[in-house]
């Protein structure tokens, strides 16, 4: 990978996982001219193909978490960001992203939940989710969407950073970089 990529988003995704941290939210202004910056400079470096490279994992990046934010388990910036993650890395890497993405934000909400000692909320809200889907049932009152201010919410703006990180670091080790 190029430097000026790779540098281009770690810059991106450091500057993300700050704001989401400081706002709980990551901000056009961030994520709209970091994915035309992926993608200018994989044209910039790889002509054509690479334009092409970028445009796929921006839509890729995009696919892969808009559903959960349909469904009111992301915000919106946080598929933005994957996004611009996709223009600058591609598809093949935009996807290795997401996976780390999971794998840290697992452990991220499994130490705010024993940071902020929410253990019976989380296990009560999963039981609601659980049965709901299970049964077909949707209770309404459970709101258990990002936009009920109530709940217990992660930056997921860090585990995209973390996680893109480790994909473009750790591509280069054989066992990790799949």
């Amino acid at each position: 990978m190029n430097s000026y990529i790779l540098l281009g988003v770690t810059l991106c995704v450091s500057c993300a996982a700050i704001i989401d941290v400081l706002t709980q939210k990551i901000p056009n202004w961030l994520t709209l001219p970091c994915m035309a910056a992926g993608l200018a400079l994989n044209f910039f470096f790889f002509g054509l193909a690479g334009l092409l490279s970028g445009t796929e994992g921006l839509a890729v990046g995009f696919g892969l978490l808009f559903l959960v934010y349909r469904l009111g388990g992301m915000g919106a910036g946080d598929v933005k960001l994957l996004a611009a993650v996709g223009a600058f890395v591609g598809p093949q890497l935009v996807f290795y992203s997401f996976i780390w993405m999971a794998l840290v934000g697992g452990v991220l909400a499994i130490l705010l939940i024993c940071y902020k000692n929410a253990f019976a909320q989380t296990f009560r809200n999963l039981k609601l989710l659980l049965v709901g889907w299970f049964l077909k049932t949707h209770d309404q009152d459970a709101n258990l969407t990002i936009r009920n201010q109530a709940l217990l919410k992660l930056p997921y703006g860090v585990a995209i950073a973390l996680g893109t990180i480790l994909a473009v670091f750790l591509r280069q080790i054989p066992r990790f970089g799949f």
